[in-house]
């Protein structure tokens, strides 16, 4: 028997399998990133190399994970039902598509595009409430990323 059909009732060392194959995707996907980062400089106490991060927030996704995988072994969890695809296909046509235009269209049309593509993953969203919520996070990404850290990135596909 899988971990989705094993009867309610029956006593195994499994418990919660969502919460056990979720545990170990993050688990998974902070040892990935650990050993993709593993020559990135971590630089001194004084200036910080480009590898600290990332290895904060690997180490982070390892930690998470293993409290996740811990519940699904200890706590009466939901066994595993099918995939979603919808919404694992738009997240990732949204990070891919981000990616792809940051460069040439700027951070206000990759942005957007980045959240539409999210928000169609989701059943649940209102117009105006996206349009708050995009207006905050592109405020929010000019005022860090443009104006806090001075990064070269285009605000708009002709600046």
């Amino acid at each position: 028997m899988g971990l989705a059909s094993r009867p309610a009732g029956h006593a195994g060392l499994v418990k919660g399998a969502q919460d056990l194959l979720c545990g170990l995707l993050f688990a998974l996907i902070g040892a990935a990133g650990l050993w993709i980062g593993r020559d990135y400089p971590m630089g001194t106490s004084l200036r910080l190399g480009t590898g600290v991060f990332p290895r904060l927030l690997c180490w982070g996704l390892v930690g998470v994970g293993a409290i996740v995988m811990a519940r699904g072994l200890l706590v009466r969890g939901p066994g595993i039902g099918g995939w979603a695809w919808r919404p694992v296909l738009l997240i990732a046509a949204a990070a891919g598509a981000f990616a792809l235009l940051i460069e040439p269209a700027g951070l206000v049309v990759s942005m957007i595009i980045l959240m539409v593509l999210g928000a169609l993953a989701g059943q649940d969203h209102h117009p105006k409430e996206f349009a708050v919520f995009a207006a905050l996070m592109l405020l929010l990404a000019w005022a860090i990323f443009i104006w806090g850290l001075e990064m070269p990135i285009k605000v708009f596909p002709w600046s």
